[in-house]
Order: structure tokens, then sequence, then C-alpha cells
């Protein structure tokens, strides 16, 4: 088991900071949020803001909704909670309408983030920060711990060209940032007329692992229940971009990976054959409840990291789908984009048209991930400009 030299310190995030800071009283706030932003205590950021006289006077959620209950790609309807409007930024609108903001003293920013640029509260803060600066109110980030760390970058930044809710920005899928750092990224590299405030972390190093903190884990999003679950994200959401199930619908999503047509024992010696750091790989049935496959039996592995140092993510998930198409040619299917049958959603997520390309035309793994992490160098001196936390 890794055990770190930091000084065991207690980690205190924005939140914590912001409500016992009286300065902030008394304003009207609106408070982006869901249930992943709360106290180190437990409580949710919208009772913490009722609490302490923060209001606010309206919500805004992001994908899953401010409550937090809807699935991945449901859009979400503006509902009244506890009389306050909240207005939903994943469904007829993906950024706040001017109106919305008129009258406010700030909007306040707070939500888990799990460092993985296909994670959409990324692009909500995004659309926030310029819908801010277009208005000219100012926006305040309550920082959160990266809960797969500061210090890894994993592949290349994604060109302006490919775009979209699940990617963009120049980000590469793993990007080594805290919500507050990117936050800062934004305004340094595509907003520079917002007025930004980030409310930092204390206690928090950005070499320390949440396991090390004394943080409860807030489930940020309905299919990522667990810390394993994150620190694979980066490299296994990419087999959404195919029709294998990534584990949606079962208790380990994102760790559990298979079909019907899959062998399971066949696939885990394939796989434990190449030599991944940091992980073990075990055969399993499933049968998803909800998602690809509702119902059906499937055989495939469980994903299980034994080292989150040794880890390489994005290698992981390019490695598990390569190995799956060259298994099974005839059954593997990459899955049509959601809102562009015409294009791939693995194209989409891994920001580029090559990987597939790759893949199909049976390039060896090797170059597969040659190819994904180029450029990786260039966001690595860009980031520096950002850190806060003293990442190496």
């Amino acid at each position: 088991m890794h055990i770190s030299n930091l000084p065991a310190t207690p980690v205190r995030c924005g939140l914590d900071h912001f409500i016992a800071d009286s300065s902030r009283r008394n304003k009207r706030y609106g408070l982006a949020t869901n249930p992943s932003a709360i106290t180190s205590t437990g409580i949710p950021a919208w009772k913490a803001f009722m609490q302490n006289s923060l209001g606010p006077v309206c919500l805004f959620g992001p994908e899953h909704g401010f409550r937090g209950a809807a699935q991945d790609a449901v859009h979400v309807k503006d509902e009244l909670f506890k009389g306050i409007p909240a207005y939903s930024l994943y469904g007829n609108r993906f950024k706040p309408e001017p109106w919305m903001l008129e009258g406010l003293d700030a909007v306040v920013f707070d939500m888990q983030d799990v460092g993985c640029r296909y994670y959409t509260f990324l692009y909500t803060l995004a659309y926030m920060m310029e819908a801010c600066e277009t208005v000219g109110v100012p926006l305040i980030v309550l920082d959160r711990p990266n809960p797969i760390g500061g210090r890894k970058v994993e592949g290349s930044s994604i060109p302006k060209e490919a775009d979209s809710f699940v990617g963009g920005y120049g980000l590469p899928p793993r990007y080594g940032l805290t919500i507050g750092e990117f936050a800062r990224y934004l305004r340094g590299e595509y907003y520079p007329d917002c007025a930004l405030e980030i409310v930092p972390l204390s206690g928090w190093d950005a070499r320390q692992p949440w396991a090390e903190t004394d943080l409860p884990w807030p489930l940020p999003s309905p299919n990522l229940p667990s810390l394993s679950c994150a620190e694979l994200y980066p490299g296994t959401c990419l087999v959404e971009g195919t029709w294998l199930s990534e584990g949606r619908g079962t208790s380990r999503p994102f760790e559990i990976i298979g079909a019907p047509f899959v062998d399971g024992e066949a696939l885990r010696e394939a796989l434990s054959a190449l030599g991944l750091p940091g992980l073990v790989f075990m055969s399993l049935f499933f049968t998803p409840t909800a998602s690809k496959y509702k119902g059906a039996l499937c055989e495939g592995v469980l994903v299980s990291v034994v080292d989150r140092e040794a880890v390489r993510s994005l290698d992981t998930g390019i490695a598990v789908v390569h190995t799956i198409h060259r298994m099974y040619p005839h059954d593997f299917r990459w899955r049509e984009d959601w809102e562009n049958p015409e294009l791939s959603f693995f194209d989409r997520l891994a920001g580029n048209t090559t990987l597939r390309c790759m893949i199909d035309s049976g390039a060896p793994l090797e170059e597969c991930l040659a190819f994904a992490h180029e450029g990786e160098e260039r966001f690595l001196k860009l980031r520096q400009n950002y850190l806060i936390y003293g990442a190496i």
C-alpha cells in the first residue's frame, strides 16, 4: 500500500472556507452545484449556503441535474427546489441565459470534478465563465481536490476542430488540474475578461491521493461510485464509444467491461499478458440492469487497480478496446455518435478519427499508444502556468 510522507493536515475544500467567511454573507448569489459539492462534514453546498445567510437566489444544475439523479445524457428540466429556481444547464440550454444572471453579485461554482476531459462538468464551468464574462458578473469557483491526483497527465490535447461537450479547450484525457486550476486555465487561455476568483483548498498537495485525505467520497455522478472507477475513467470511458458494455447497470461501471460474445477467461489471459502496470484482470459473468445489453448475460473482465501510482489509465482503456477488437473482429462494433449517427462516438471521445482507424487497420498496440500520447509534453508546459498546489 502506498503511504505518502505528506503531513497529516486536514484537507478543507473551498466551500468550507467560503461559508466561514462572514464578509460573503447577505449577497445575491447564483449557485452552480449538484450533490457532489459537500462540506468536509458532508453538508450539501445548497444547505450550507442557506445555513450561513448566503442565499442562494437561484441554482444551476449540470448533467445529471441539480439533484444528481438523472442518468448520463438525459436532458433535465428546470424546476423549483425549496422555492428557489433551479435552472438546468443540460437540456434545452447548456449555458445560462443572460437574464438569469442579472442582479446577481456573483455566480458561485462548486462541483466535484474527476480529472478527466470527458466529464461534462468542465464544459458547464466553461460555458458559465463565458456567460459571466459577457454579462459582467463575477464568477467564484470553490476548489476541490482532483481525486486522481494533480501530477499525471495522459494523452494528447484535443484539437479545436474536435471540440464537443465531452471534450474541448485543448485538454488531454487526463489533465492533472483541480477544478479551480482548470478555471484559471480557462481564463488565461480563453476568457481573459472574466472576473474570476478561486477559493482554494487548504491542506492539500497535488501529490496527495484522495484516500490520504480526511474527505468523504461524494459520488460525483451516478456511475462513478468509487475512487477506483475514477482512476480508470480517463481510459475505460473510451469503451463508451463501442458496443461493448462499460459496466453501466452493474455495481462497478468503468471497471467491468465485456459483452455477450466475449469469452471472459480468454480476455483475461490476453489482457494479463500485456503486462499493464498497476492492474489485475479478473474474468467474470455479469448481467447489466441498464444501458447496453440490459438483462443479457455478458462475459468480460473486472479491472482492479492494485497500484494507483503505476496505473496508466488511458493506456488501459486503449489496450482493452484494441484487444477485444483483435479477438472478436466480426462481433466488435463502434458506437454511433448520439447527436450525429454518421459519426463515431469513439472519435468524439478520442478527439480524432486516427486512433479508431489505426485499430481497424490492425496497427500494433504500441503504435496506437504512441499516437495517443503525442503532444503530451506541450500541455505539461502550458499547465505549469496555472498550477496552485505545487504539482511536479
